[in-house]
């Protein structure tokens, strides 16, 4: 420690003296920092010991995560306000960051020789989640007398360097970085792939090995919204939000299994086995997924043999389970699995068929009601109705109009539109239950 603090004692003197000079000393930067300990910042993000004094933090280290360091040239504005990082001067790697599961830390050295750093630049250490992915924090440094030694652009104290020339950039990352819900995975997935659960146990996804190129970060969030999905069939509660950051432009290299833990709730066992997890992207219809085992949750029926069970088997499965898994995730979970190129939100819900059940072919009178209303009728793939979706009738061509445009499907999974009042010609009407096959169902119509 002495010679540190002789370094930075001697520094002093050197900076008080060029601050004598401010008239043609060009300008300081405004101060430009940003953890955990500032508002703004990431609340479970901070810098640590020598970069910054030590902070105050409450929460629980994750030890899941490989971030990532650079040191970047700073632009700074007439009015000496920092921009960001300089587009063309080269981004400076200080090596891979170390873990260190001890002092709940991770840490990487800076060799402020390796390249030479320009005493007339300002600089910024930033941490990234992932190679090129969000930033977690930044620190805005001023190097002096020859690069040899590092000031704090925030607090305007001498940081001190190891050996004249390195600087030990320590920082603390905490569960909650990304995450808004308690039942949360925060963690970095690389081209091993692997399997990734949240705290819960009840979400998680296999990602096999070459699925993505780079690490990511992997993040997978409870989603408390109801409805989660813009589905119109019946939702249940069990809906998360999967993402990776940075995210793969043209999604994964290979499909991904994504798991949910169902409440079964009142379903029967028919309609359990019919489940499947609904994939949401803002702008596209919901998409049901491939249906695959999710063996690596434990609420799985084939979580304790590990394969997919024929459906002979899946009952002994479930007594299995009834005695040997957690309570909590045997009494009124099960598991569905799905395919997936790309993440987003994914929720669970009964795969609906929506077809015709009545009304169509028709003729009346311009501008009166059909004899006959619209009726359609919405089952799942094994036949079995499904009540309290919702289906919406509109006018898709001609001068007719209807009215009660929206009905919920009764126990027999039938919907009818109130009336349909046609226009003279032809005619057609379509009804829409979001996220069933075979949407719309249109019926056409003749006014004379």
């Amino acid at each position: 420690m002495k010679p540190v603090v002789a370094l930075a004692a001697a520094l002093a003197v050197c900076v008080a003296c060029r601050d004598q000079h401010l008239i043609t000393s060009p300008p300081r930067p405004s101060a430009d920092f940003s953890d955990g300990s500032v508002s703004g910042g990431n609340a479970h993000f901070f810098f640590l010991p020598p970069l910054v004094a030590q902070p105050s933090f409450s929460g629980t280290f994750n030890p899941n995560l490989r971030p990532v360091v650079e040191i970047c040239q700073l632009d700074v504005d007439v009015n000496s306000i920092p921009i960001g990082c300089n587009g063309i001067a080269s981004i400076i790697n200080p090596g891979i960051v170390q873990l260190d599961l001890l002092d709940q830390l991770y840490q990487v050295n800076w060799s402020t020789l390796l390249p030479p750093i320009d005493p007339s630049k300002f600089y910024r250490v930033q941490v990234r989640v992932a190679p090129g992915g969000t930033v977690l924090g930044f620190a805005d440094l001023d190097p002096v007398l020859n690069g040899a030694a590092l000031r704090d652009v925030n607090t305007g104290e001498f940081i001190g360097l190891v050996d004249g020339r390195t600087l030990p950039i320590k920082f603390r990352i905490e569960i909650g970085i990304a995450c808004h819900t308690t039942d949360c995975f925060e963690g970095t997935v690389g081209t091993a792939g692997g399997t990734f659960i949240t705290s819960s146990g009840l979400a998680g996804t296999l990602f096999p090995p070459l699925a993505v190129n780079q690490d990511v970060l992997l993040v997978i969030d409870r989603v408390d919204q109801q409805p989660c999905e813009p589905l119109d069939l019946p939702q249940f509660t069990g809906c998360y939000h999967f993402s990776t950051d940075p995210r793969p432009p043209n999604g994964f290299n290979l499909l991904v299994t994504v798991g949910i833990c169902a409440n079964n709730g009142t379903l029967s066992h028919a309609q359990i086995d019919l489940l499947h997890i609904f994939q949401f992207d803002p702008g596209v219809p919901p998409l049901a997924l491939t249906n695959v085992p999710a063996t690596f949750l434990a609420c799985d029926p084939a979580h304790l043999l590990g394969s997919r069970l024929p459906s002979g088997l899946r009952q002994l499965a479930r007594y299995l389970g009834s005695l040997f898994l957690p309570q909590s995730l045997h009494a009124e979970h099960l598991g569905v699995g799905g395919s997936s190129g790309s993440y987003s939100i994914f929720g669970w819900a009964l795969p609906g068929i929506l077809t015709t059940l009545a009304g169509d072919g028709q003729s009346a009178l311009a501008g009166t009601a059909t004899a006959i209303r619209p009726t359609v009728v919405l089952t799942d793939s094994s036949g079995a109705p499904i009540a309290g979706a919702v289906v919406t009738f509109a006018v898709a061509s001609g001068a007719g109009s209807v009215t009660q445009a929206t009905d919920t499907t009764n126990a027999t999974g039938v919907a009818t539109v109130g009336s349909w009042i046609l226009g003279a010609g032809s005619n057609t009407l379509t009804a829409m239950t979001r996220g069933a096959a075979g949407n719309p169902v249109t019926f056409s119509a003749t006014g004379w």
